[in-house]
């Protein structure tokens, strides 16, 4: 099979030379070679890609925690409905109610969004999206009140997750054809491994990490600037949250490439027409579509998936981390908040320093070596009971943030044998991250109360009580740092899958 994308010689940056192909055509022999001109078309998308991430990231992030003050402003006004809790209370319940609503529509509709990019393209729906999440936004700027707060946090919400869909399909559109081949495989089924198929996969790693390294940096600047907006009343950062996401929505319409075209086996599902027997089916299966990686395309992608979900349940925390780092450490919000920022430039220094690391390592070495940093905080939290050393070991294990870089990369890869579209499979992806966002705020929750619940119970038991003193000190000690076990012990199973 012929590979879509020109290899990059060792020493090479990017997806190919374009120092040469942009040479002017006049004259003979310097006419672009056609397999040239479709890499830089490549690099365009990509690079259109990381800057259209950047900036609608930075638009969620800048009014990520303006729903809660601003709620507050307005249930402490008497805006909403009398009721005997306080206005936090109320608050918490609403954000609570909204976080749930909003994942449970995000696992329904995200295969039906990976039908849609591949039915009309990847342009036309993510430009939609992005000018959906502006005018959530300035309907606040218009009209604030709690009504359209609740409806602009839904919408950033659900719509950040489908815009993740947009961006793991374009990837997979530009790498899934080089990525393998499906003839390359021995008489026992195993693909068979050459350099510049594993030079690819290694490309592909590389970009996803600058993809996560756009993302990183978007969140960082507009979690920075969100809260200073805040301090000039609500209207503020939902303004310049509009304009980033209108800057968005206006590059993806005008600059992207549509990265079908590059993809033969999606081009295909591409017809501009709905599907409308493909789509019911779609609308029967969504509440099962979390699972299909799990079992609907054999033994290899059932491995990468339940590794993807190791690798995705930590992310996951909800707010017991912050509660912990209140109730533990003693951490106040500023201090938090920029424990929460060191935490961005570290995503962003791994994922930009990726490309070396990888070429060095290769996927499957980089996954194991990323895996044991992911294992440093959380291990030092269940050891210690001060900040200090935890803040050591994340800033020694910041290749955690790109743990998953290896496992997407094979799952790209894989979907092309298989077949899959790049959107089928990336709506699949987030219908699965979906869930654990369901699942997991209540799962470390309960572990965090439990195991404080614990801590305090076992003081109170003696040696004649129970038989079973040794494991119930042992958890006791351990108390509200249940959770942070549990990452502990899901990072070794996810170590032991790699390996």
């Amino acid at each position: 099979m012929n590979n879509c994308i020109q290899r990059v010689p060792r020493g090479g940056g990017g997806l190919g030379n374009t120092n040469d192909a942009t040479r002017s055509n006049n004259g003979p022999g310097t006419n672009q070679p056609p397999s040239q001109t479709t890499t830089i078309r490549k690099q365009k998308t990509l690079n259109t890609l990381h800057q259209t991430s950047f900036l609608i990231v930075a638009s969620t992030s800048i009014v990520a925690f303006s729903p809660l003050p601003s709620l507050l402003r307005h249930l402490g006004n008497g805006s909403s409905i009398s009721s005997s809790s306080s206005p936090q209370e109320q608050a918490v319940k609403i954000l609570s109610v909204l976080s749930a609503l909003s994942a449970s529509i995000e696992l329904f509709l995200s295969p039906i969004v990976g039908v849609w990019i591949d039915t009309f393209g990847r342009k036309q729906p993510a430009s939609l999206l992005y000018g959906l999440i502006t005018l959530a936004n300035l309907g606040v700027v218009l009209y604030p009140s709690v009504a359209s707060i609740c409806v602009s946090r839904m919408v950033n919400v659900i719509i950040s997750g489908f815009l993740m869909i947009v961006a793991n399909a374009i990837i997979g559109d530009v790498f899934s054809s080089s990525s393998s081949s499906k003839d390359g495989y021995d008489t026992a089924g195993v693909p068979k491994v050459k350099e510049d198929d594993v030079h690819g996969k290694d490309q592909m790693g590389s970009t996803i990490g600058r993809q996560a390294a756009a993302v990183s940096l978007g969140f960082l600047f507009g979690s920075l600037v969100g809260g200073r907006l805040m301090e000039l009343g609500e209207r503020a950062p939902y303004a310049l949250a509009s304009i980033f996401s209108a800057l968005a929505a206006l590059n993806m319409a005008w600059k992207m490439n549509d990265s079908l075209q590059y993809s033969s086996g999606a081009a295909r599902q591409c017809t501009h027409h709905w599907n409308w027997g493909l789509l019911r089916q779609k609308v029967r299966d969504a509440p099962l579509s979390s699972i299909q990686l799990l079992f609907h395309y054999g033994s290899h992608m059932r491995t990468l998936a339940l590794l993807m979900l190791l690798q995705s349940a930590p992310m996951y925390m909800g707010d017991v981390f912050q509660v912990f780092a209140r109730d533990e450490w003693g951490l106040l919000p500023k201090d938090f908040g920029g424990l929460i920022a060191l935490f961005g430039i570290l995503g962003i220094l791994s994922n930009l320093s990726l490309s070396p690391v990888l070429k060095i390592l290769g996927i499957r070495k980089f996954t194991l070596f990323a895996i044991l940093s992911s294992l440093l905080s959380p291990t030092a939290v269940v050891l210690f009971s001060t900040y200090t050393p935890f803040l050591i070991a994340a800033c020694f294990g910041f290749y955690s943030s790109a743990q998953k870089v290896g496992t997407s990369a094979a799952m790209t890869s894989l979907a092309y044998d298989l077949g899959i579209p790049q959107g089928e499979l990336a709506g699949q992806k987030a219908s699965m991250s979906a869930l654990l966002k369901i699942i997991c705020p209540v799962l470390y929750s309960w572990l965090y109360l439990k195991g404080k619940s614990m801590s305090l119970d076992v003081r109170e038991v003696s040696s004649d009580s129970t038989p079973f003193l040794g494991i119930a000190t042992a958890l006791g000690k351990v108390g509200g740092k249940m959770p942070f076990l549990l990452n502990v012990l899901l990072g070794a199973v996810a170590f032991g899958v790699t390996w």
